[in-house]
């Protein structure tokens, strides 16, 4: 629930969304239905926006969902069989992407904020790229490693046994691998404003969600630090406090 308490106050989501519709309409049409692979797809708080985007277009649609939350899936699950859609057919696979076992390809493979979450990014990596078919493109929206992230960084690495990669440790492992791929910026914000607000419970999540972590069990110093330095990276917008949330979008061809 964090996560979309994080999402509502955030400009990014709309902007990500369009520039995955974009990337997805001018895929090239190949034999059969176009085939979309979304790791870590979550409740598809994002994926079922995306699938209802593109499904008016004249193709038909296989749209798979890989994330190891069982809750979350039977929410998206639940979520997209409201659309009622009758060219999209829906699999959501309740395991990790280590475990997925498919033999076909898939033309558009895509991973919004969730590289950071495996313990081998480059693996993960490999893995992706054996399932992509010929000319297909994989997508990644991903975080740079500035103020917002930073502040989650320090509690972060406490939680987790490996390197978090951010965008430029995203990149240098392209380049590294000789991969083709494109980057751009999406400049997104997110209103932090009821994060100073006390006894707010829509504040509260925000901020856990910000840091990663529960930042009233950590103690009211911790508290107070966190909130002076949202504080600091903040910009004033009338009664509304608001700090860039930018992503990176990379597209490895």
């Amino acid at each position: 629930m964090t996560h979309e308490t994080f999402e509502r106050s955030s400009t990014q989501q709309p902007l990500v969304l369009r520039a995955l519709e974009e990337l997805i309409g001018s895929h090239q049409e190949g034999a059969g239905p176009l085939r979309i692979l979304s790791v870590g797809c979550g409740s598809g708080i994002l994926d079922n926006q995306l699938i209802a985007s593109i499904a008016p277009s004249s193709r038909s649609f296989k749209y798979t969902g890989v994330d190891p939350n069982p809750v979350a899936c039977h929410r998206f699950r639940k979520n997209f069989d409201k659309l009622a859609l009758k060219n999209v057919e829906l699999d959501l696979k309740v395991q990790g992407i280590e475990a997925l076992d498919i033999n076909e390809p898939f033309d558009i493979i895509q991973l919004t904020h969730a590289l950071y979450y495996f313990k081998d990014p480059a693996d993960t990596l490999e893995k992706l790229r054996d399932l992509l078919a010929p000319n297909g493109k994989l997508i990644m929206v991903h975080a740079p490693n500035e103020y917002l992230n930073q502040l989650s960084e320090c509690f972060w690495s406490h939680h987790v046994d490996h390197d978090i990669w951010f965008s430029n440790r995203l990149e240098e492992h392209l380049v590294q691998e000789s991969m083709d791929f494109t980057r751009y910026r999406i400049k997104g914000e997110v209103d932090v404003t009821q994060c100073f607000e006390s006894g707010s419970d829509h504040g509260e999540k925000l901020l856990d969600f910000i840091t990663q972590n529960d930042c009233r069990e950590s103690g009211v110093e911790v508290l107070e630090q966190c909130l002076c330095f949202l504080k600091k990276i903040s910009r004033i917008d009338g009664d509304s406090l608001r700090v860039e949330h930018p992503a990176d979008v990379f597209v490895v061809i």
